[in-house]
């Protein structure tokens, strides 16, 4: 019996001994892991100036665009121009047949001047010829033009150049041309659109704001433009007018007079519109150093090799920073990478950077 109680003794003395060794491994390996440091990357903040930026979605638009019709309709005989051609102000860029309206202009000219030697010979029977025409009485002078049909002819001229010159299609203004559908023989009527003329350097761009982000804009602000298709090339502009309106979808509509004249861009084109207002003495810290903790903005401070979570509340945003409102102090050192799954009061290892 005493034999046996020896053998359960050493068997519960070898499983305690087993149980303890196991809780020292494990206690050991938890402090090996609580004491590891997590690599960082930090720099300083400070207060200065922040452009807030503001992005919206425009369209160009021509402010001199035109369509162009003749006054009167025929058929095409010469097409002087191409779409996407210049053409300079009062440059020919197209004329319809004309061959019977110049033969017209031609024999009202004849007629005009039968008529001009008719009247020098009413003037030599009137016996006023040699005189200028203040020098003989008015109701004289009205006579003798009526009968020797010189108004009568005169008019005739005027009226036959007209129509003679309205066969031609001349640009109201330099710029270039576009829409152009009819060939050369084809008829067109006078009601139709033979083409139309934009200039391109004489440009403007229509965007829309929400109602809150009124008080960001104001009259002859400057922006910047940006087409899609060319994203790192941006133009200025100058906005020159506001809509005193508010849409039903609860936005402002906005025009801004593009100021650089080489941009390549096209009536029609959609384009970003960027609006920056500085905000002076004001936190700035880099996109990369905010993350979201149950949906809340958070920025990591480094304290004494210790990563702390602040709740901070912005004032604005561009493309590659945000301002801060409340949360941060000037002198704090915030963490700018290996933040994505840091902890309050994790213990980390900083790589310090110069703040841009």
């Amino acid at each position: 019996m005493l034999k046996k109680f020896i053998i359960i003794g050493f068997i519960l003395f070898f499983s305690c001994k087993k149980e303890k060794n196991n809780d020292d491994i494990n206690n050991e390996s938890d402090k090996k892991i609580n004491s590891k440091s997590i690599g960082i990357t930090a720099t300083t903040i400070s207060s200065t100036t922040f452009n807030k930026q503001l992005i919206a979605n425009g369209k160009v638009i021509a402010i001199q665009k035109a369509d162009l019709r003749f006054k009167t309709s025929n058929t095409l005989k010469n097409i002087n121009r191409l779409n996407g051609q210049t053409v300079k102000k009062q440059e020919l860029i197209a004329n319809l047949d004309n061959n019977l309206l110049k033969n017209q202009v031609k024999n009202t000219e004849i007629l005009l001047l039968e008529a001009k030697n008719k009247l020098q010979q009413e003037k030599i029977n009137y016996g006023f010829y040699g005189k200028k025409e203040k020098e003989v009485p008015t109701g004289v002078v009205k006579n003798i033009q009526i009968k020797s049909g010189v108004l009568s002819a005169k008019n005739n001229f005027e009226r036959a150049t007209i129509e003679y010159d309205q066969t031609f299609l001349r640009a109201p203004f330099s710029g270039i041309i576009a829409n152009i559908e009819k060939k050369e023989g084809d008829f067109i009527a006078s009601s139709e659109v033979f083409c139309t003329l934009i200039n391109p350097h004489n440009l403007e761009v229509s965007f829309s704001i929400l109602e809150s982000e009124y008080p960001f804009v104001s009259k002859n602000q400057e922006i910047e433009i940006q087409s899609f298709n060319s994203e790192d090339v941006k133009f200025t502009g100058i906005i020159t007018e506001i809509n005193p309106l508010v849409d039903k979808n609860g936005l402002i509509k906005i025009k801004a007079k593009v100021s650089s004249t080489k941009t390549r861009l096209l009536d029609g084109m959609n384009v970003k519109v960027f609006i920056n207002k500085p905000l002076k003495n004001v936190i700035v810290i880099p996109k990369e150093a905010l993350v979201l903790r149950s949906n809340k903005e958070v920025v990591f401070t480094v304290k004494k090799g210790i990563a702390k979570w602040n709740y901070v509340k912005l004032a604005g945003e561009n493309s590659n920073t945000y301002a801060i409102k409340k949360g941060l102090q000037p002198t704090d050192t915030i963490i700018i990478s290996g933040n994505l799954n840091l902890a309050h009061d994790t213990t980390v290892k900083m790589n310090l950077v110069r703040s841009q």
